[in-house]
């Protein structure tokens, strides 16, 4: 990940763990940026990581190597429709919405290399546990590069199927909510 240049399009607080995991695994803040449509997002995450943050999706991109789509299921659509006149073939899209599948992503932005994963709440505490499914177009250093980032919170582990990360959803996502409930 040394030279890896990572974009978040969302900054919210599973962001701000992916991003604040990175910057203590020793990422420098150059190599991360973030946009985000509130400004008082934007400008908490740029003081508390010292990254560049933008309004513009197409402008956070720009030169990255990693994307990763940190933005509630119901505006993944609309997101992924504007950023892929954008989008160059060689970067690698990483979601973290709940339940968006690899073909609908696919269907928004085109055959871009996907990974889906599904981060938990102890994510936010570096403890997480978070399962990921590549498609085919990702390449065996993308593979990499996607378990380095959600390694930054916690374990990371590849799942063989993308139905697997129901299942995932179900008892590590949804399991800890749970048990905090309790």
């Amino acid at each position: 990940m040394s030279n890896t240049r990572i974009a978040f399009i969302g900054a919210g607080n599973m962001a701000a763990s992916l991003i604040g995991g990175l910057r203590a695994k020793g990422l420098d803040a150059s190599q991360i940026r973030a946009s985000d449509p509130g400004a008082e997002t934007r400008a908490r995450v740029s003081t508390e990581h010292g990254i560049e943050t933008f309004a513009d999706n197409a402008q956070a991109i720009e030169g990255a190597d990693v994307v990763v789509l940190a933005v509630k299921p119901q505006a993944m659509k609309t997101v992924c429709e504007a950023i892929r006149p954008s989008l160059k073939p060689h970067q690698m899209v990483v979601s973290i919405a709940a339940g968006i599948t690899c073909a609908s992503m696919n269907k928004w932005l085109g055959s871009q290399p996907i990974v889906r994963c599904m981060p938990n709440t102890p994510a936010l505490l570096r403890q997480g546990v978070s399962g990921l499914f590549a498609t085919a177009q990702v390449t065996a250093e993308q593979r990499q590069q996607a378990e380095e980032l959600l390694s930054a919170v916690g374990l990371a582990l590849w799942l063989e199927t993308e139905q697997q990360l129901d299942a995932v959803t179900a008892v590590s996502g949804s399991g800890p909510a749970y048990f905090f409930l309790l």
